[in-house]
């Protein structure tokens, strides 16, 4: 124990650990320093209709609710976390992120993440959502269910496309693995900006006997 505690110790001295935002110096177990924690602009939204992301989605495709956590501001600590989270193969952020979410999802039936096509996933090797959406799901017991729903169109990058453009892009993007299941369920995303890939995501489901659908993201903008 000692010897790794030296090692930890000649790590951090050489190698520090810096903020994700700011690249300030930070204990390892941080990501972000004290003042741009002071930076992050949480919602403080309840899980309901009466929100922003509720009413972006809601003229596309049928939601029951919606919340994120946070505001998406460009250049915010929030904007550098969503880029650590989905590039850099940080789950552990998703998870601190998760803890933060105040809410009693325990009557729910699972947690059903947006997937990322076969394609994307062997290039970058994983599902930046995941992390997120298992805390979630461990937090409230509930199912975490990432063989539900399923990517069968790859897409090219949603940055530079008007929102005419990324809800033209998205149309029958997703299909159902399992047309059997029954419930009310939740579908996580790490961004929502135009609802064009989860108002496609939840209307997979619309057309499902007794399923609802909510929807959690980690950031609106």
């Amino acid at each position: 124990m000692e010897i790794k505690t030296i090692l930890n110790s000649l790590v951090d001295l050489f190698f520090p650990m810096r903020c994700v935002h700011c690249s300030d110096v930070i204990q390892s177990t941080q990501y972000l320093c004290v003042s741009c924690v002071g930076n992050l602009t949480f919602t403080h939204w309840q899980f309901d209709e009466n929100n922003r992301a509720f009413k972006q989605l809601y003229q596309y495709c049928k939601v029951e609710e919606c919340y994120s956590l946070l505001h998406f501001n460009k250049q915010n600590p929030t904007q550098s976390l969503l880029h650590e989270l989905k590039y850099k193969n940080r789950p552990e952020i998703g998870q601190e992120l998760a803890r933060l979410v105040k809410l009693d999802l325990s009557d729910y039936d699972g947690i059903i993440p947006v997937p990322i096509h076969q394609k994307r996933l062997r290039e970058r090797g994983y599902n930046q959502v995941d992390g997120f959406a298992k805390e979630l799901a461990r937090i409230n017991h509930i199912p975490f269910m990432d063989n539900v729903l399923k990517r069968v169109h790859f897409n090219s990058s949603q940055v530079f496309k008007n929102k005419q453009e990324r809800l033209k892009d998205m149309e029958a993007a997703f299909e159902l693995a399992d047309k059997s299941i029954k419930g009310h369920f939740i579908i996580i995303d790490d961004l929502l900006t135009t609802g064009a890939t989860l108002s496609q995501a939840v209307k997979t489901f619309n057309g499902i006997t007794d399923v609802k659908i909510s929807v959690i993201t980690i950031a609106c903008a």
